[in-house]
Order: C-alpha cells, then sequence, then structure tokens
C-alpha cells in the first residue's frame, strides 16, 4: 500500500507490505508515522483488553502513549476535565480517561480501540483534533461519522483480532537489517510475586494498575516510566537518558492530572461557544493559577510507580515518595538495589521486582 509520504513530507516514497490482508486503510491517506502510531498502539490497547478483561484505548503521539486507560465510570469531576457530558459506552469512557490523562500532549493524537468503535465513541473522536484511528471494527453509523472527520481525510485503519505476527521481526537501519525475535512477555500474575519490601496489600486493583503500567511500557519509547491509579496511566515520563528525568516528568504530570481533579469548573460557563482546545487552554491556566508547582499528588491513595528498567539510584525513590506513591514495581539490577531497598521500606513503599527488562525503541 502506498502512503501519503514518509517520516516527513520530503520523503516522498513510503508503502507498506502486508501479506496477512489483516491490515487495512479504510479512510484517509496516512504517512509513516501514522502507519507507526497505528501499529504500536494497537498491540498496547489489544494486550490490555487481554490481560485485564476491559475495552481498552490509548492516545499516542509520536510512536509513545500520552496516556492510556482501561473502561470505567466517569465522575464529574472528570466530566468537566474532559469536557465530556454524554453517558458514554465503556469504549468511550476508555478513550475519554487516556485521552484526558493529558489533554494537552493529546492534540493531534492517534487512537487505538481494544473493541468494536460504537456511536458514542465515535462521536466523542469527531469532537477532539486528531490524526487517526484503529480499531478492530466500526459499526457502519460509527465508520461514517469518522469518514466524515477532517474534510473526510481522517485516517482510519481496522485489524483483525485474531492476527498474530510470527516469531522473528526485522527493520532496516541505514541499509543494515535487524533482526531478532519479537516481544512476546505475557504480563500475568507471576510478575508480581518477588516482593522485596510490602507495606501496603497488594490488593486486585493494586496488581491490575501495576499490569497496566508494565503493558503501557512494553510500548513506550525508553526510558521510560508511568504513574497509574484506578485503571489509568495518569503520567508517563518517556524517551529520557537519564531515569530520574523520567521519574520527574511522569511524577509531575501525574500531579498536573491530580490538581485538574481537584478544579471547580463553574469558571466554564462564562465561556460556552469556545473551542474545546481553547477550553484546555482555559483549565489549564486555571490550574496553573490555583496550584502552580504545588504537589497534591500525595492526597492520591494507591497510585503505583513503574519503571521499564532498574533504578541507578534512590533518588527515584524519594522522589516517588515526596508524591505519595505507595508501590513501585521495577526490575533490580543496581550495584545500590539494597540502598534502594531500604530507602522505600523507610518511606512505607512496597516494592516489587517484576524481574524483566521493559525497553522498547
Amino acid at each position: 500500500m502506498k502512503l501519503k509520504y514518509g517520516m516527513n513530507p520530503y520523503q516522498d516514497f513510503a508503502e507498506i507490505i502486508d501479506n496477512s490482508g489483516a491490515f487495512k486503510i479504510l479512510n484517509g491517506n496516512p504517512s509513516v508515522i501514522n502507519v507507526l502510531d497505528a501499529l504500536n498502539s494497537w498491540q498496547l490497547v489489544k494486550e490490555a483488553s487481554q490481560t485485564l478483561g476491559k475495552a481498552a484505548a490509548t492516545s499516542f503521539k509520536h510512536v509513545t502513549p500520552s496516556g492510556m486507560a482501561m473502561a470505567g465510570d466517569l465522575t464529574e469531576t472528570e466530566q468537566q476535565a474532559y469536557l465530556t457530558k454524554a453517558a458514554p459506552t465503556p469504549l468511550a469512557t476508555a478513550y475519554a480517561k487516556a485521552r484526558g490523562a493529558d489533554r494537552l500532549a493529546s492534540f493531534g493524537d492517534f487512537i487505538a480501540l481494544s473493541e468494536t468503535v460504537d456511536t458514542a465513541t465515535a462521536k466523542m473522536i469527531k469532537s477532539e483534533v486528531s490524526d487517526g484511528v484503529i480499531a478492530p471494527e466500526y459499526t457502519p453509523e460509527a465508520l461514517e461519522i469518522l469518514k466524515s472527520k477532517k474534510k473526510g481525510g481522517y485516517v482510519i485503519f481496522s485489524i483483525s483480532k485474531d492476527y498474530e505476527p510470527g516469531d522473528m521481526e526485522s527493520r532496516e537501519v541505514f541499509g543494515i537489517t535487524i533482526r531478532q525475535k519479537r516481544n512476546q512477555l505475557k504480563v500475568t500474575d507471576d510478575l508480581l510475586m518477588d516482593i522485596r519490601t510490602e507495606s501496603g496489600p497488594i490488593t486486585d486493583q493494586i496488581a491490575s494498575d501495576i499490569k497496566l503500567g508494565i503493558l503501557t511500557l512494553k510500548y513506550t519509547q525508553s526510558n521510560s516510566i508511568c504513574v497509574v491509579n484506578n485503571g489509568q496511566v495518569i503520567g508517563i515520563g518517556s524517551g529520557q537518558q537519564s531515569r530520574i528525568l523520567c521519574s520527574g516528568l511522569a511524577l509531575n504530570k501525574a500531579n498536573t492530572w491530580y490538581q485538574k481533579m481537584k478544579l471547580d469548573y463553574s469558571f466554564l460557563e462564562k465561556h460556552e461557544g469556545l473551542k474545546r482546545t481553547e477550553l484546555d487552554q482555559l483549565i489549564e491556566q486555571q490550574r496553573e493559577v490555583q496550584f502552580g508547582d504545588k504537589v497534591i499528588l500525595n492526597e492520591l491513595d494507591g497510585s503505583c510507580l513503574i519503571s521499564d528498567g532498574f533504578f541507578p539510584q534512590k533518588d527515584n525513590i524519594e522522589l516517588a515518595a515526596k508524591y505519595g506513591v505507595k508501590y513501585i514495581a521495577s526490575p533490580i539490577g543496581s550495584i545500590r538495589d539494597q540502598e534502594i531497598m531500604d530507602t522505600a521500606k523507610e518511606h512505607g513503599i512496597t516494592f516489587i521486582n517484576i524481574g524483566v527488562r521493559l525497553f522498547h525503541h
């Protein structure tokens, strides 16, 4: 299939080769980045839905998630913060939460949805600034709604739920072909068995959140760290050379999200008629005025921090404690592991050695 262009518009030839027939372009003229976002994000929502037994959605930007969530009820505050008033379907709530983790970063996102796209979800997507979507199927009405987006140019992919590629994968870099076994790590309860410090009970919800974090990092550009709470990834730090920078990004984003959960949204009543992007900016300005850099995430129970690699220093643990994190899941392997465990115990943090690295590039 010929594409609009490659990674950049001046790369004026690009194509994809799919001998399986599982991957289809239903609408629009995608670029290479659209395809990369679609295929990476699809793997994430497919595995999350299979693992956790709920509809899953993610909001992708530049081949990494800006938000990821499972279906769940929306509180009144979330409806206001996410600019949704309808009583949405489970799939729609998953996308509202995924985009709602960082609506500013999700501007122009690529969406992946684990289930058949229904009318409510399609209407929600139509109201947002987005470049494209991938899902296994679409109802006829939902497909027509999405085809009308971006003056008919909205990129829509479908992919078979049953499709599984072979064990080996390859890519070409500077004329050199690299082959490796595909990352087929299964995220199960077995990854949560090695508890190194235990301060709080690992409830079913905490276990589910940690698994959601592991799955998210499996498809997030390394180095990466995420913060998860109640079925929603509320902060992601990715693509940093320093792990403490990743921790800082993820925790700051999670804190910003929680600040928005504490706003009084009555100020929006005098701004009716504005575009959603303008409302997002107003919400951000109101958050900045009311909270600034104040840390309030430590008031939220049950936040889990997951890392794709080991912590080289205890500073990551100390920073997590400042933001109220009580559960950390990470591989170990640092020469300072004992110091890191001691720090976690000192701050009342349950530390789980997941035993596997989750690098993704």
